[in-house]
């Protein structure tokens, strides 16, 4: 009876054994509590892996510590970005304000003061400036303001008296209004001044260049604005275009003015001096207005007062109408050098062989065009002259007039005033 036990003993160890064999590795069968929504598999992984499920443990606590932390930093740059968005809205409502208040004037005393702008100058030029003279505290917001108002990209420059109060609208219409400009300068340009004097003389006065004034008489810039310029002959040997049509007046220019405004001021003047009578008269007589100017300049230079132009206009008249080859040459002494007034005042290199193309020692009738500015006494001269039987005249060196009828008279003459 007792080897029964101990063969069913041993009959139960083999059973054991063999069913650890086929679990692998003599693992041992662990109890699991299996739930609804456990995998049984993943469970019998955790039991066999305990070090695993410890690291699974790790793992899932850190990615919640994770979410936590992205939690808070989204919390804090959400506030970061908030509080920039305010900074920056407070900020650009405080420049606003500022800017707003610049532009109106506001807290800009009225005080009275003087500007210099730069010929051309840019709006960025401009706002320093005025910033400069306390017209304008935020220069930057007056660009901002003249950019959006469509404000010119070049200024014409000068000296402008403003109001430091003004607000821009008024500041603006101020340094593009000729009238507050007090960079002028007063220039009287006498009868008898020629095209290369009257140039010289804006120059000097700090109008504008010599060059750029003779450059403008020599054009046909001013032809469309006034039509009596169409009357200017068209000849090659004409010297300065606008010759003659440059009154001799007192004018107020603005220093470093354009050019063309400049010598627009002379030509209007002269354009509104001859009158609607004065160019009937010079086509009753059967003259242009460019003729008749160009006989009323050479009577301005060789007259030596208003009486002795109309017996010097009588002279030209008669010769004119001659129907001797020779007297109808002129033989006026100031056309020999034009456009000099005399021969030391041609350039050195060309004084020994110059040849005036209007001296009227050389041609008949007229020359090409006036010799200089005639005043209106010398135009009246020219379109009414003394009734004379005289063909030539000259004067002493203190302007006495010597006239006669022929040439032999006028030998005479010549001795009588010094000339011979």
């Amino acid at each position: 009876m007792n080897d029964e036990p101990r063969v069913g003993d041993e009959h139960r160890r083999k059973v054991e054994n063999f069913r650890l064999q086929i679990r692998g590795d003599g693992e041992e069968e662990r109890p699991e509590a299996i739930s609804s929504y456990s995998d049984p598999r993943e469970a019998r992984r955790r039991a066999s892996f305990p070090e695993g499920a410890a690291l699974e443990r790790a793992r899932l606590a850190h990615t919640l510590r994770d979410r936590e932390k992205g939690r808070k930093n989204r919390r804090f740059f959400r506030f970061i970005w908030l509080s920039m968005v305010l900074l920056v809205s407070l900020l650009l409502a405080k420049y606003a304000v500022s800017g707003v208040n610049d532009m109106m004037g506001v807290g800009r005393q009225n005080v009275t003061v003087t500007v210099e702008i730069p010929k051309n100058a840019t709006v960025d030029q401009v706002a320093q400036v005025l910033h400069r003279a306390g017209a304008v505290r935020d220069a930057a917001f007056f660009r901002l303001y003249a950019t959006l108002t469509g404000a010119p990209k070049k200024f014409d420059g000068g000296s402008y008296k403003i109001t430091a109060g003004m607000d821009y609208l008024a500041l603006m219409h101020s340094i593009q209004s000729t009238k507050n400009r007090v960079d002028t300068v007063k220039i009287t340009f006498t009868e008898g001044m020629n095209a290369l004097e009257i140039a010289a003389k804006l120059e000097k006065s700090g109008v504008c260049s010599a060059k750029d004034a003779i450059e403008v008489i020599q054009s046909t810039k001013l032809d469309g604005s006034f039509s009596m310029l169409g009357s200017i002959s068209a000849k090659p040997e004409r010297y300065y275009r606008l010759e003659g049509y440059l009154f001799p007046d007192t004018y107020e220019f603005f220093k470093n003015e354009y050019p063309e405004q400049a010598v627009r001021k002379l030509v209007s003047n002269c354009n509104a001096k001859l009158t609607k009578q004065i160019r009937q008269k010079a086509a009753e007589r059967g003259m242009t207005l460019d003729q008749t100017l160009t006989l009323a300049s050479m009577i301005q230079a060789e007259a030596a007062d208003k009486n002795d132009m109309y017996l010097v206009s009588s002279v030209f008249h008669n010769r004119l109408n001659s129907k001797t080859a020779r007297l109808r040459r002129l033989d006026s002494d100031p056309t020999i050098y034009y456009p000099y007034r005399k021969k030391a005042a041609v350039p050195a290199s060309l004084r020994s062989t110059y040849k005036s193309r209007y001296d009227t020692y050389s041609f008949e009738g007229l020359p090409p065009g006036p010799i200089c500015s005639p005043g209106l006494e010398a135009v009246d001269a020219a379109l009414n002259p003394a009734s004379t039987r005289y063909y030539y005249f000259c004067h002493s060196e203190a302007g006495k007039a010597y006239y006669a009828r022929t040439e032999t008279q006028h030998l005479v003459n010549l001795k009588k005033a010094g000339l011979r």
